[in-house]
């Protein structure tokens, strides 16, 4: 090689380790910055609570990126999960697999980021607050940062030729706080522990304590006359429960929109970010009065409008407990109306109020019939099972029957595998469960008309019914006539005619029939149509 050649080839080898290395110093620079942004935020919002007004003026845009925080969180989680598993298999291979995750784990901490935004945007819009979801952001936060470590770890150690625990032991650290965020997000949304049911039906943990004995305490409680309740404890406090805490308390939801917790005398007086909400003794100053009175179409009207406005009694109610409280922060003696001199009129406002007494009451009557329509539930789906594992004995239903849904008594039956080997015999066979049958779909089947009179009429509670491509005619619409829940019919590929179609006229609840290739016409359906308004046709070519 000559001399010119040599300088050739140093210089190129030169520049692309120039260029690989200027590489790494962005990705290094872009993935601090990242990291930077998703551990400020919380930050910069605790000190300037209109930090996203500010950054995102316009409310619904921001919302529809809060909105996208379930949507994205689920990318990082699934990336992760991806990269460490095959990053295990590669440590549990010693060397012989070696995974490429390089991309995988940049996009990982692309989406993390992305989701820790969107989730923040969604915590501050829908004011979610207090520890647990303050311990799910930081949750999200730490594993997006240490996921960001590991990828730099990975690439300056590629680089540099050393392979150290560093990389190994990022990873691991972000999957733990992956793990740890996303378990109270789960358990926030979706109101369950399922580690926790787990632990207890392992017997690992004792069973919570029955409420029964408190609910059963307070509907013992003696009703009070409405001049002896407590002003704030049995006047205000239902109020502010039955039409604020919902959005305004540290409830079961976490939630303070707008900065203002209203479940205590301190959250009154301390506001949210608009003004003062409670002032004692001066109801015009008092924000919690003033939104009460503004149009409903006024953006700082409360409650909002799609939820229960407070009643002319309550608002009389609150107006005057406001009134009569004397000035300064300490909270005065809660004593009764009778104490307090009430006028005759609010005495006999605090009478239509729903008291604490009546509302645990129906709460607890609210929990009884809850508990006992799971029961019943509990004891036909006991039944069903025998029923249907009797059926499923038989090959031809094993894969055709399921139940609509996780925790419905409702059953589908699919006969879409089986096509010509359903026939009459085998059809009647499900007449056990008829009457759980909302879905039947035995299109393409062998079955006669004479089994679909016989038998049909048994399946009370269909919704759907698919009977295309059958060998039938319009006989086999007495028996769908005699199924008042129909919602939705396929008769494609049928001799179903236009005097057929009109057998259907009592099924007000059918809403969509489909009759392309089949002997009836448009003008048949306008006549059904004329029975039933709300139907609609789909009829294709003939």
């Amino acid at each position: 090689m000559s001399e010119e050649e040599q300088f050739n080839y140093e210089l190129e080898d030169d520049l692309d380790e120039k260029g690989g290395a200027a590489g790494l110093v962005f990705l290094t620079l872009l993935i601090f910055a990242l990291i930077g942004i998703t551990v400020a935020m919380p930050f910069v919002g605790e000190e300037d609570p209109e930090l996203i007004s500010k950054v995102i003026p316009a409310e619904k845009f921001a919302q529809i990126i809060g909105d996208f925080h379930p949507l994205i969180l689920h990318l990082p989680i699934g990336i992760a999960f991806l990269v460490f598993s095959s990053e295990v298999f590669g440590w549990l291979s010693f060397g012989r697999f070696k995974p490429k995750t390089d991309l995988a784990l940049f996009l990982g901490v692309i989406t993390a980021v992305f989701a820790c935004i969107t989730g923040y945007v969604s915590m501050d819009l829908n004011g979610y607050q207090g520890e647990a979801w303050e311990n799910h952001m930081w949750g999200g936060v730490i594993f997006a940062g240490v996921l960001g470590l590991a990828y730099l770890a990975k690439l300056w150690g590629a680089r540099n030729d050393t392979h150290g625990p560093v990389y190994g032991i990022l990873l691991i650290a972000s999957m733990g706080a992956l793990s740890y965020g996303a378990h109270i997000g789960g358990e926030k949304v979706h109101g369950t522990d399922p580690v926790n049911d787990l632990l207890v039906e392992l017997k690992l943990l004792p069973e919570e304590e029955s409420e029964d004995e408190d609910q059963d305490g307070d509907q013992g409680k003696v009703i009070k006359a409405p001049e002896d309740r407590l002003a704030y404890a049995d006047v205000v406090v239902p109020i502010l429960e039955s039409k604020c805490l919902a959005c305004h308390g540290e409830g079961k939801d976490q939630k303070k929109k707008g900065g203002l917790l209203m479940d205590s005398w301190e959250g009154l007086l301390d506001g949210g970010e608009e003004a003062a909400a409670l002032v004692p003794g001066d109801v015009k100053e008092s924000f919690m009065i003033e939104v009460l009175h503004l149009p409903e179409d006024d953006d700082y009207h409360m409650p909002p409008p799609k939820k229960d406005q407070m009643e002319a009694h309550e608002i009389e109610l609150l107006e005057w407990w406001v009134g009569i409280l004397p000035d300064g922060d300490k909270q005065p003696e809660d004593k009764t109306l009778k104490e307090l001199n009430a006028p005759q009129n609010i005495i006999d406002a605090a009478a239509k109020l729903v008291t604490p007494e009546e509302l645990a009451a129906a709460k607890a009557a609210e929990e009884a019939a809850k508990k006992q329509a799971e029961d019943e539930a509990t004891a036909k789906r006991e039944a069903i099972e025998g029923a249907l594992n009797d059926l499923k004995q038989d090959e031809m239903f094993q894969t055709s029957l399921m139940y609509v849904s996780q925790d419905s008594t409702n059953l589908e039956f699919t006969a879409v595998s089986l096509r010509q080997s359903l026939n009459d015999e085998g059809f009647k066979k499900l007449a056990p469960i008829a009457d759980l049958l909302t879905t039947v779909k035995i299109g393409s089947t062998s079955i006669s008309e004479g089994a679909l009179l016989s038998e049909l009429p048994k399946m009370k509670n269909l919704i759907r019914l698919d009977l295309s491509d059958m060998e039938i005619g319009s006989g086999s619409l007495e028996a769908v006539a005699q199924l008042p829940n129909l919602e939705w019919l396929n008769l494609h590929n049928t001799q179903v005619t236009d005097e057929g179609l009109l057998k259907l006229k009592n099924l007000s609840k059918l809403k969509k029939v489909y009759l392309w290739n089949s002997k009836a016409t448009p003008e048949g359906g306008e006549a059904l149509k004329k029975e039933i308004p709300e139907l609609e046709f789909f009829f294709g070519s003939n």
